[in-house]
Formats: C-alpha cells, structure tokens, sequence
C-alpha cells in the first residue's frame, strides 16, 4: 500500500512540475507575440500610416526630439535649416539667436521649447517622406 502511494504521489508531483512548464512556455510565447505585436516596423507601413503614428505618438515624438538634440544627422541639418528659412519661424529664431549668440548649439532645445515651432518642425518632416523615413529610423523604427 505504502508503494502505491509513494507511486500515486511521484506520478502527481511529475505531472504537477510538466503543466507548470508548458503554462511557463506558452506564457512566454505569448508575452512575445503580444510584445512583437505592438512594436511596429516602419518598413511595413505606409507613408501615411508614419506620419500618422508619428504626429500621434507623444513617445514617439519624445524620442524624435531627444535624438535631433543630441545626435548629429542630416535630419538634423535639415531640420535646422527648416526653422532658419521658415518664414513662419524664422524671426523667432532669429530673436533666439540675436539674444543668445553662443546658443547655436542649443536652437533644436529652443525650438522643442516652443509648442508652436515644435508643430511646424513635426509637420514638415511628416510631410517629407524622405524625411519621415529617416525620423522613423532615428527612433528606432
């Protein structure tokens, strides 16, 4: 009888110890699907569907401004000389600099500063396509 139980308890104990393992498996399976899921690659996206996300994505936005702030790129040339010759935004930045001539290397922070020339400069690179690419791939995408 001993035998039997000692039997019955290992056979449950091996049974308990494999339902545990596969529910461990199949949870991490679907936590990578699910994470796989929600991270999106711009290279299977449209245009429109970028721009979209970008415009609409305050993290990605973030991201978009920490990256032009603080690594060179030509996005980055580009997007300096946008608000240099943007007639909209230009005579802020213009007063920006006249007033703070050693901040050269600080306009992109001035510019994120500003909600208004924040837009512009968000607008007219999602509405590059060039531009969007290479703002999407600055963010990882």
């Amino acid at each position: 009888m001993k035998r039997i139980i000692l039997l019955a308890m290992a056979v449950g104990a091996a049974t308990i110890t494999s339902c545990d393992a596969a529910k461990s498996a199949s949870d991490s399976a679907s936590s990578m699907s699910t994470e796989a899921s929600n991270q999106m690659d711009s290279a299977s996206m449209s245009t429109d569907e970028m721009k979209s996300y970008l415009m609409n994505n305050e993290e990605a936005q973030e991201k978009l401004k920490t990256e032009l702030v603080n690594n060179k790129s030509g996005l980055q040339k580009k997007a300096i000389d946008y608000v240099k010759t943007n007639p909209e935004a230009k005579t802020k930045v213009a007063d920006f600099l006249k007033t703070n001539p050693d901040a050269k290397g600080k306009l992109l922070e001035y510019v994120f500063s500003n909600p208004e020339l924040t837009n512009k400069l968000m607008s007219y690179i999602g509405s590059n396509p060039a531009l969007l690419k290479q703002a999407m791939s600055l963010i990882g995408m």
